[in-house]
């Protein structure tokens, strides 16, 4: 029990990162996905290309890799740019924060867009032809008719990737992030002896993370359905 007040406003402060790390993320994923989802749904073919091909990419890789890569491969770009352009400054951005928020926003932009296009799909298409029948342009059709009917069939997944998130942000650990995963593993390693007690209290925190986010997006998502 010592062990564990001892150890408790660390693992709280992780806890809060890890829920800034979450939030920045998540929101920029799902903008970026809903662009990417717009993107290969387009007839164009120079839209569609690069957005497939990205969404393949990213989701057939490891985070762990593209976090190395952006980390390490972002920081040698900031130092040639600082050497050109001294007066940006732009080394002052090379570190954990905007390297482990980079790494979550593109790699779940990819799955964010898989959502938007399964949801987007779920509406009928004769919908869609009868609200452009009755004079709605495209825009209209696609946030009066086809977005309102597939949001609450989008959010039990974006919940639950937002739940893999609180988990998968303990990636940032690798680059000294400091996060909850990074203070549970610092708190382990000077106590080797007792680490039980440690892993349960992250655990804890993890799924006072986790728990009320699901239910109250399960809320929501039956106040929309009642709403239609």
């Amino acid at each position: 029990m010592a062990l564990i007040q001892q150890a408790l406003p660390d693992f709280l402060e992780g806890t809060k990162n890890t829920i800034i790390y979450c939030v920045s993320s998540f929101s920029l994923a799902l903008l970026f996905g809903l662009i990417l989802a717009l993107m290969d749904s387009s007839r164009f073919v120079w839209l569609k290309a690069p957005a497939r091909i990205y969404i393949e990419v990213i989701r057939s890789t490891p985070m762990i890799a593209q976090i190395f890569l952006i980390y390490y491969g972002l920081s040698a770009l900031l130092f040639d740019l600082d050497i050109n352009f001294p007066a940006l400054n732009l080394a002052q951005y090379d570190n954990a924060w905007v390297a482990g928020i980079a790494t979550l926003t593109i790699n779940y932009a990819a799955y964010e867009a898989e959502v938007f296009r399964a949801g987007f799909l779920s509406v009928e298409r004769g919908q869609t032809e009868a609200a452009l029948s009755l004079g709605l342009s495209s825009g209209q059709n696609f946030f009066r008719i086809v977005l309102p009917q597939a949001i609450p069939l989008m959010i039990p997944p974006f919940v639950n990737d937002l739940i893999y998130m609180l988990k998968d942000s303990a990636v940032v650990s690798v680059i000294a992030g400091t996060e909850l995963t990074s203070k549970l593993d610092f708190w382990r390693v000077h106590n080797g002896s007792n680490p039980i007690p440690l892993f349960m209290l992250a655990m804890a925190l993890y799924l006072a993370l986790s728990l009320p986010t699901s239910y109250v997006a399960r809320w929501y998502e039956q106040k929309l359905r009642a709403a239609l």
